[in-house]
């Protein structure tokens, strides 16, 4: 492909989204939110040209839309990356319709193959694998952060702009308040506990974190730890609505194995289970397996580990 954009709110993901579009373009641009720093990392991880976006005092960043199409009128990108981001995805969409053009969403592979855009996403809450050809462009497709390996960054030379709104829009901020950060960032962690309904009480969740502990990991969970009993904050919720993660070891008791939880972990590279059945759904997702009591096998783990 000629031209190759990505566009994204969050540095960490334009770095990703560099790396991967570099491998289908001859010419990449980068459309991304941040500083001259973002714009020289960027750079290194493949952009030729980076278009430095600022957040807007008074109205939202996707109002860059009409900058963007005036873009890709002179431009004309073949393929669009976007961070799928709460603004990315909404952004993503809106350009589509303006430009007339497909919109993939949260695409899992992509690669060019004999002049068409083939790509895969999963569909039916994680049941099914879904693949898209594409021979026609431009096409618009958003990734969501750490689908793909961010890479090495190289020395390289880029050039460097900063873009300027078109007018306000019809949305005013009226003000903006900082999220309480999180205690914890389960996406970055490269091992992770996971704890499940089999746990029978909340006191049993300190020997998970114990093992946590021990592995230099973190403790995630399922939907109904979080959500239903309250026991771990839904930042560790793990699962198609919850985090998704991509962790060297996921190890986990008490998880039956859900495809609504599966769907969270899958990308784990390593998975190891506990459960007192031996016929759980998580056993056929897992590369080792133990069948046994989580009340025997974790305190076993941690007086190894010790």
């Amino acid at each position: 492909m000629n031209k190759v954009w990505i566009i994204s709110d969050h540095p960490e993901t334009a770095y990703e989204l560099a790396g991967k579009a570099k491998t289908l373009g001859t010419s990449l641009t980068a459309y991304v939110l941040g500083d001259n720093d973002v714009a020289q990392r960027v750079i290194s991880f493949g952009a030729d040209v980076v278009k430095l976006m600022q957040l807007p005092q008074t109205t939202v960043w996707e109002q860059y839309l009409s900058v963007l199409l005036q873009e890709a009128g002179t431009e004309n990108p073949e393929l669009i990356l976007v961070a799928s981001t709460c603004r990315g995805k909404d952004l993503a969409a809106q350009l589509a319709a303006k430009l007339d053009c497909p919109c993939v969403t949260d695409s899992k592979k992509l690669e060019e193959k004999d002049g068409k855009l083939v790509l895969q996403r999963i569909i039916y809450g994680g049941l099914a694998y879904q693949d898209i050809e594409c021979n026609t462009f431009p096409v618009i497709v958003t990734i969501a952060p750490h689908t793909f390996e961010k890479g090495e960054p190289e020395e390289k030379q880029g050039e460097i702009f900063n873009l300027s709104l078109i007018g306000e829009g019809p949305i005013q901020v009226v003000e903006r308040k900082a999220k309480e950060a999180a205690s914890v960032n389960l996406a970055e962690a490269d091992i992770v506990v996971g704890v499940g309904r089999g746990l029978t009480q909340q006191s049993g969740l300190a020997m998970f974190e114990e093992l946590a502990k021990l592995l230099g990991g973190e403790v995630g969970c399922t939907r109904p730890i979080a959500e239903d009993l309250k026991w771990l904050p839904e930042e560790r919720y793990l699962g198609i609505t919850g985090k998704q993660i991509k962790p060297n070891l996921y190890l986990c008791a008490g998880v039956s194995g859900q495809i609504q939880h599966v769907y969270g972990i899958r990308e784990s590279k390593v998975i190891v289970s506990i459960n007192n059945n031996e016929n759980a759904p998580i056993f056929k997702v897992s590369d080792y397996y133990i069948v046994g009591d989580l009340e025997e096998v974790i305190p076993a783990l941690i007086s190894a580990l010790k």
